[in-house]
């Protein structure tokens, strides 16, 4: 009886010492293995307070949290992408998200977080402001941002669909001074 108590004493304590570190380095691992593979990004706890005012509908109130968020965090790109999809979703203010998404592209650092803040800025250009080309310029940027790696890769495809669309939307687009000195198949009589 005492024999089992010891060595289950033994395997308790054999497992602090060796099991939870080595448990602890393999869920490190998994985690860099599956999370964004640069430092641009960070999770703090101060997000929380700003998620519970956009639950409670206060969006306003869980901008202002993101930016007291932004002046201890200077670095940290996720509050302005967070007041982006507020700015956007909540209050249909494009400048306010358009704005925020430069600021998070500026501080983008690694090829994972520049993908993801210059695609979330493409993506508003292209659909909801209806503007491609701008679009195309951001991916173009990104592009020559972080060569050779695969979201550069992912860039250059969707930079091709953007020519594509770009330059259907040309020959629609006439300026007046163009149509106005069009000359006229037809011929005013007095």
């Amino acid at each position: 009886m005492i024999t089992v108590g010891i060595i289950g004493a033994i395997g308790i304590v054999a497992f602090l010492i060796v099991g939870f570190p080595l448990l602890r380095k393999i869920s490190e691992n998994l985690f860099s293995f599956y999370g964004p593979s640069d430092d641009s990004t960070q999770i703090t706890p101060e997000y929380s307070i700003a998620e519970a005012r956009v639950n409670t509908g206060k969006y306003s109130e869980a901008i202002e949290e993101y930016r007291k968020v932004i002046a201890r965090h200077p670095d940290d790109m996720y509050p302005h992408l967070r007041i982006a999809d507020i700015a956007l979703k909540y209050l249909q203010d494009a400048k306010t998200a358009e704005a925020e998404l430069q600021a998070a592209l500026a501080k983008a650092i690694g090829e994972d977080s520049s993908a993801l803040a210059a695609g979330r800025l493409a993506d508003l250009y292209q659909l909801t402001l209806h503007d491609p080309a701008r679009a195309l310029d951001v991916m173009k940027q990104l592009r020559e941002k972080i060569p050779g790696t695969k979201q550069a890769k992912l860039a250059e495809q969707r930079i091709m669909i953007l020519e594509g669309i770009v330059h259907r939307a040309e020959p629609l687009a006439k300026s007046p001074d163009k149509i106005a000195n069009t000359p006229s198949r037809f011929k005013l009589t007095d």
